[in-house]
């Protein structure tokens, strides 16, 4: 979308692009300044979702946005999900409930797609939000390493993993796994606006230092997933950026993680003896139970549930992979596997998009996450949306390069 483009839209258009920004940068940032979920989920609703039912509703989505393979994928997807939530008599809400997630899942998308075709939109939105993050890291270091004084020593700040600012309810996040996710999320982001964009010395060092707020933070959570999800779309995203900044940020964390794993060998091997957590029998359970659901699922939101030997129980799959498939069977497993696969494939005609790069590289940190990390996508307004729901929305907006036309 060109800026003639964009400029050449309706005033109230432009209001409603502008709201849209808004709001986007409450449900990214809002996270962290909210202590309750009601109030956050208000500000979604009239900040967020009711512009953008407006400016999709209206006929204000930017052309070419309904035509393209991916977004036919997520509509089918969408539509077996309902169809199951509706039809299954295991599937753990009401259909009006599930519709209206639904909607809001499409709404989200819709807003981030049609944010990407309006020029430089999105970005500042990412960069807003990350300021916020990068704040709240530092805050958070600081303030319970050094105000609380909890010992960051291996294997007391082992026990005690962050997840949250500690002070009046900010940046709860409720779970290390979580918190980890979500700012590892904004690590990559960090790294995109570095090597996509000319930086100056100051500007870089400032970068370095929101960088680092966000390492120690994801690192002290330990969140494994987080960190190989985080290493892996960064390792990506430089594979993708060809200049000098990315090859000399690859080469430099090479040999920064080689030096950091002899340093810290022995607590890696202590990392190595947690394992999975336990999670290899949580999946033996769901392989045993596979010919009970394989086709069409036990229904959506349905619990996987297993209790350990020592009387712990689970009530999922602990891989979201494995627990789409069990809510909602072969065909929605498929279906999701193919949306991811048309996304990843847009990406890459797109390549050449700094957008493209991030949301590829977004959607590879997801990936990696929701191997053991992620048990839904389909529910309310949550950090999973941040983790998930952004790079597709990213890479469902980003235009594919018209083809020159062939001389006869």
């Amino acid at each position: 979308m060109s800026v003639l483009e964009v400029e050449a839209r309706k005033p109230w258009q432009l209001v409603l692009l502008a709201l849209l920004a808004i709001g986007l940068f409450v449900q990214l940032a809002g996270l962290l300044f909210n202590q309750d979920g009601s109030r956050y989920a208000t500000q979604s609703y009239l900040l967020l979702f009711l512009p953008a039912l407006i400016f999709v509703f209206s006929g204000s989505s930017y052309p070419g946005l309904w035509r393209q393979g991916p977004l036919l994928l997520l509509g089918a997807l969408l539509v077996w999900v309902l169809l199951i939530a509706v039809a299954h008599p295991g599937s753990d809400k009401t259909a009006w409930i599930w519709a209206k997630i639904l909607l809001l899942i499409s709404l989200y998308l819709l807003a981030i797609a049609n944010l990407v075709r309006s020029g430089k939109s999105l970005s500042w939105v990412l960069g807003g939000a990350l300021l916020v993050a990068v704040l709240f890291a530092w805050l958070t270091l600081v303030y319970q390493y050094g105000v609380l004084e909890h010992p960051y020593s291996y294997p007391e700040a082992r026990a005690f993993r962050l997840h949250e600012l500690g002070w009046r309810g900010f940046a709860d996040l409720d779970h290390p796994i979580v918190a980890g996710l979500y700012y590892g999320v904004f690590a990559v982001v960090l790294c995109w606006f570095f090597i996509s964009y000319p930086i100056r010395v100051w500007q870089g060092g400032l970068l370095g230092l929101g960088m680092l707020g966000l390492l120690l933070y994801v690192l002290f959570t330990f969140s494994r997933g987080a960190w190989f999800s985080m290493a892996s779309a960064i390792f990506v995203l430089l594979l993708l950026v060809p200049n000098r900044k990315s090859r000399t940020l690859l080469g430099l964390g090479i040999l920064v993680v080689g030096l950091l794993a002899l340093f810290f060998w022995p607590e890696i091997q202590a990392e190595r003896g947690v394992g999975l957590s336990n999670r290899e029998e949580i999946w033996q359970n769901w392989l045993a139970r596979l010919p009970e659901f394989w086709l069409i699922g036990s229904g959506g939101g349905a619990d996987l549930y297993y209790k350990f030997a020592n009387g712990y129980e689970a009530f999922h799959a602990h891989s979201l992979y494995l627990q789409l498939w069990y809510e909602f069977g072969v065909i929605g497993f498929l279906l999701f596997a193919g949306l991811l696969s048309s996304l990843l494939w847009k990406a890459w005609q797109c390549r050449e998009q700094p957008l493209a790069r991030l949301g590829a590289a977004l959607l590879v940190f997801a990936m990696v996450a929701m191997v053991s990390d992620i048990y839904a996508i389909f529910h309310r307004p949550s950090p999973y949306w941040v983790v998930f729901w952004l790079p597709v929305g990213i890479l469902l907006g980003v235009q594919k390069p018209e083809r020159a036309p062939t001389s006869g």
